[in-house]
């Protein structure tokens, strides 16, 4: 998760130097909001709002429950191995979109998204979508297009007044919400990624069809591909699996699942109680799973051939964030339903008198004690069950401060007079740098400098090595992989600043550079003016 003292605003953090617009708008928006408080203020702030929003926007879902299964609905949602492999890659904006999941459902199924009033609070549920960008919406797409075309409009309230004396027909179900409640939720989520589109379409974006394989969902339980999947994980990163989770241990998880979707089915889904949110967890699990054959890794790469755009689908395993809300939403169900009271008093008398539990005379959710005992297990099951999340992911998550080094060598790029870009090497996306302890971080150049930084973008998952995504890196990649000198070629290229942060020194390849910065870690040359 890269964070920056203070992101300057660039052309690439507006999807308009040429490579695909992954990171838009949500770096442009932690910018502005490191400009308002410190950056690292911003960070926590953005991951507490991550829990936050999952957790009280499940708990909203189930309004009538009891607290405590509404709340144990909201832990499973925050608290889950979707959660912590995400988390542990640092996909933070995909998160906030998650996060955001269960507001988008209850704005498109409460009110009317068809009028002003239903389409502004529609807006603000998709607002940390929007912010997360182009995977965020388009899981949020998956859950809001089928809400607003399965949806009916609220019924209307009875008019007070004595009940009839003799039974009416039951009236006709009401009729499906219009066509127009859908074109006005599509219309909202155009809306909110504006941002990524329109430098979508400024420039051609290019994908690697290479990468299908490589962030195709994987077995990290015993379960295989699909049971893994199922169980909200399965992320393509072996890396990102928390302590303690995929070995034998993961089967209680498993039961837990088991109790979540057999109470969506049988409490929410026949009822149902959340329309269109069953089938875009169907729908999210098949797309998941389109990438764990052969014959659906080959119809990906030949959609990405087609249109860059499918390289949305290359990570499935993102789209089972559906699934995630629904089995959050039936266990929370489930939970209810075990809650409610053993002792059942007794009114009325003679042949006539009834049963009726305390829920039914007050019309809000009691439990006695073995109820409670029941909701306070299920409030803690999730986190006991995948302790690996817990406090920084069992350690492997915590604040690392940059080098001053590297932050006065920014200054001094960023300070000189001397027009051109930057080249950074090795030819990598990723570093282990010591002062990172070690561990996997995508390169912060990008982030820290204002001139446009020429890097090779394209991740090694494995044994692939994808291909760049920035149409300058790839003109660039066979000059870098070959040996020889490199100064004429980057001089054509526009290269002035060229900073190793990794491995030995290049300098040699360099003929004619200018030491700026020599120090371990980290060198800056500069390149002489091409005559």
């Amino acid at each position: 998760m890269v964070f920056v003292p203070r992101e300057p605003f660039t052309a690439a953090m507006f999807g308009l130097a040429g490579g695909p617009p992954r990171a838009v708008p949500s770096d442009a928006v932690i910018a502005a909001a490191s400009r308002i408080g410190p950056a690292d203020v911003v960070q926590k702030l953005v991951l507490l709002s991550i829990f936050v929003l999952a957790c009280s926007g499940t708990a909203a879902l189930l309004r009538r429950e009891h607290w405590l299964a509404r709340l144990a609905a909201g832990v499973f949602y925050a608290w889950n191995p979707f959660v912590a492999e995400r988390l542990l890659i640092g996909q933070w904006a995909l998160l906030l979109g998650y996060a955001g999941l269960p507001w988008v459902l209850r704005a498109a199924t409460r009110d009317s998204v068809a009028s002003w009033r239903g389409a502004g609070r529609l807006s603000l549920a998709l607002l940390p979508a929007a912010v997360g960008g182009f995977a965020a919406m388009a899981v949020s797409a998956l859950v809001l297009v089928p809400a607003t075309l399965l949806a009916r409009p609220p019924m209307p309230e009875p008019a007070p007044g004595p009940e009839p004396a003799s039974v009416a027909e039951p009236a006709p179900p009401p009729a499906r919400r219009p066509v127009g409640a859908t074109a006005v939720a599509l219309l909202v989520l155009a809306v909110g990624s504006l941002p990524w589109l329109i430098p979508s379409v400024l420039h051609r974006v290019y994908a690697d069809p290479a990468g299908v394989a490589a962030f195709a969902a994987r077995a990290d339980t015993p379960f295989g591909s699909l049971g893994s999947l199922l169980m909200l994980g399965g992320a393509w990163n072996a890396q990102t699996v928390p302590a303690g989770y995929g070995g034998a241990w993961s089967a209680w998880w498993l039961a837990l699942v088991v109790v979540a979707v057999a109470g969506y089915a049988a409490l929410a889904a026949r009822p149902r109680r959340w329309p269109g949110l069953g089938v875009a967890a169907v729908a999210g699990v098949v797309i998941a799973g389109i990438g764990v054959t052969g014959a659906g890794q080959e119809m990906l790469r030949d959609g990405i051939r087609l249109w860059a755009g499918f390289a949305v689908l290359r990570d499935g395993q993102q789209f089972v964030a559906p699934l995630a809300l629904a089995e959050a939403t039936g266990f929370g169900l489930a939970v209810a339903w075990a809650m409610k009271p053993h002792a059942l008093s007794w009114r009325g008398t003679g042949q006539q008198r009834t049963r009726t539990s305390h829920a039914d005379r007050t019309g809000t959710s009691h439990a006695d004690r073995p109820g409670l005992a029941i909701g306070v297990a299920a409030l803690l099951a999730p986190v006991l069950l995948l302790p690996g999340l817990a406090w920084g992911a069992a350690g492997r998550l915590r604040p690392v401060w940059y080098p001053a080094g590297w932050l006065a060598a920014a200054r001094v790029i960023d300070d000189s007079r001397v027009p051109g870009d930057v080249l950074l090497l090795p030819w990598a996306a990723y570093r282990r740098p010591a002062w990172n302890g070690g561990e996997a971080v995508l390169d912060p150049w990008p982030r820290l400098l204002s001139r446009p930084v020429i890097w090779n973008d394209g991740v090694q998952v494995g044994n692939r090595h994808l291909v760049s995504d920035d149409p300058v890196a790839r003109r660039l990649d066979g000059v870098i992989g070959s040996p020889g000198p490199l100064t004429h070629a980057l001089q054509r290229a526009g290269v002035r600043f060229v900073i190793v942060d990794a491995g030995p020194s290049v300098r040699a390849r360099l003929p004619g550079c200018t030491p700026l910065i020599s120090e371990p870690g980290l060198d800056v040359c500069q390149l002489p003016q091409d005559r």
